[in-house]
């Protein structure tokens, strides 16, 4: 029944662990599977995308975190120019290396979109989305400047480490460099990771205690197999502890004596809360090895004490006589069990001691209650739903001015939106991108859209027509197009060309 439990733990408890382990290997293999051999005729064919890929994380390490620099595109094109020709040996020229360049930073980069994982958790009994980018950017000095993501970072290093190195020694370097990238947040996420391997301990710490009760043989195996790959890093593990709390007492006084942000000053005591509480969990770890360690000496003890006693194996001998397929040979099972003495004998001095024996109080078990699980709303999640809102909202506007009118400028739309909605809608990115998406297409038919949209456009006029009601506007079609050297002056905004909006039903 205990094997049953620790089995079904196992596969359901521990399973979003392992699937947010695995996360950060997921985009490796995904990059690793493009076939330059299909890109311009297969003149790259001789590049590798899973060596260019390690190459581009190391550069990004180095000039991210020991440089503490952000990185150009310029300088990534520069880095890759040694990379042809030093491990390749292609003699490219300045265009070819831009295009392939270019070609392969939109590949990491997965056009700028997180690359997607989803997996089923068998606690909420649903479909989970993991997101993880390894090359992000942002805009500093209207520059805009790329920089390698803390997953890429954990990755890298677990592929670096050697075999049997701790994984709490792993976090702690990856922490580090998040701390001296005031990463704070992510830093949380890290010691929390490094709570989770120090709960995994304690659990495979009693389930070594669990193998030495039952087959002593094996449990010194796992005993010997934990103590080599768990406990040999404590002392590098408590250094590394101490290196990090100083770090973060560093970044909150300097934080403190520049008038940090209020938000900044908060990650960084979550952080130092959250790493307090994982350096007093590893003591108590340290605590239960020592413990493991003393009664796994008794139990060996007895062990060898055992091992001098007469014995009789009953499953070999049962396994021998099926392979001589010699039936006179159970005669050696069955005769024990004829002759058993069936009568006890109690010792009566064994009396006093029974009433002289001490009543051992009642050990309690800590309670702790239930703690609601809280879910984390991803930025990438929350951009989708903002334009996804935005766009359903322009799509049933432009419907509307296509019921009321036949034939419609896309400048007077424009003008009408900026009436009714103020001049606030011509500073929304989302309305622009619309209208090229718009403009890919010269005739929509809104009952096609609703049965199988081909375009982008049709995907969200569907689900705008969708929730709005098909009723209202079934059978709605309209043209639309170019109108040859009429542009729209935006105020605010910028110049774009004219098109006319037509409707055919």
């Amino acid at each position: 029944m205990a094997e049953e439990y620790v089995l079904a733990r196992e596969i359901i408890r521990d399973h979003e662990a392992r699937m947010m382990n695995i996360k950060k290997y997921y985009p490796y293999f995904r990059l690793a599977e493009v076939d330059f051999f299909s890109f311009q005729g297969g003149k790259y064919g001789a590049l590798d995308m899973g060596y260019i890929l390690m190459a581009v994380l190391r550069f990004f390490i180095e000039e991210n975190s020991f440089k503490e620099k952000d990185v150009t595109y310029d300088e990534y094109e520069l880095f890759m120019r040694d990379i042809y020709k030093r491990d390749f040996e292609l003699n490219l020229s300045s265009g070819e290396e831009k295009e392939i360049s270019a070609y392969i930073f939109d590949i990491i980069r997965n056009d700028g979109k997180p690359f997607i994982y989803e997996y089923f958790e068998p606690v909420k009994k649903r479909r989970q989305t993991i997101r993880m980018r390894i090359i992000d950017s942002r805009i500093k000095n209207d520059i805009i400047c790329y920089f390698i993501t803390s997953d890429a970072i954990e990755f890298y290093l677990d592929t670096k480490e050697i075999k049997d190195e701790s994984a709490i020694s792993i976090a702690q370097v990856l922490l580090s460099k998040m701390i001296e990238n005031r990463n704070f947040k992510g830093g949380t996420e890290v010691i929390k990771r490094i709570n989770s391997e120090v709960s995994r301990l304690k659990i495979k710490k009693n389930d070594v205690l669990a193998v030495m009760g039952e087959d002593i043989v094996e449990g010194v195996k796992a005993y010997e197999e934990f103590v080599n790959t768990g406990v040999r890093w404590f002392d590098e593990e408590q250094k590394s502890f101490q290196k990090n709390m100083e770090l973060i007492r560093e970044a909150l006084s300097k934080a403190e004596g520049d008038g940090g942000h209020e938000t900044a000053l908060q990650d960084i005591y979550e952080l130092e809360t959250e790493l307090k509480k994982a350096i007093v969990k590893h003591r108590e770890l340290l605590d239960a090895c020592i413990s493991l360690q003393r009664m796994a000496d008794e139990l060996i003890s007895g062990a060898k004490f055992s091992r001098l006693r007469r014995s009789f194996d009953f499953t070999d001998a049962l396994r021998l006589a099926m392979e001589r397929d010699n039936a006179a040979a159970l005669f050696s099972l069955l005769s024990p069990l004829l002759t058993l003495n069936i009568k006890k004998t109690f010792n009566l001095t064994s009396i006093d001691r029974l009433l002289t024996m001490p009543v051992l109080k009642e050990e309690k078990g800590e309670e702790i209650g239930e703690t609601e699980e809280q879910e984390y709303v991803y930025e990438d999640e929350l951009e989708e739903e903002r334009i996804e809102e935005n766009f359903e909202f322009i799509i049933i506007n432009l419907l509307e001015a296509v019921l009321r009118e036949k034939s419609i400028k896309l400048s007077m739309f424009i003008e009408g939106m900026r009436e009714n909605y103020g001049d606030r809608i011509l500073r929304n990115s989302d309305f622009y991108t619309l209208l090229i998406h718009m403009c890919g297409k010269n005739e929509y038919i809104v009952e096609k859209a609703l049965e199988k949209p081909e375009t982008f456009f049709e995907e969200y006029m569907a689900r705008a027509v969708q929730r709005e009601g098909t009723d209202k506007y079934s059978g709605l079609s309209f043209r639309v197009g170019n109108l040859e050297g009429e542009e729209i002056n935006i105020p605010l905004a910028a110049r774009i060309s004219d098109v006319v909006i037509e409707r055919t039903v």
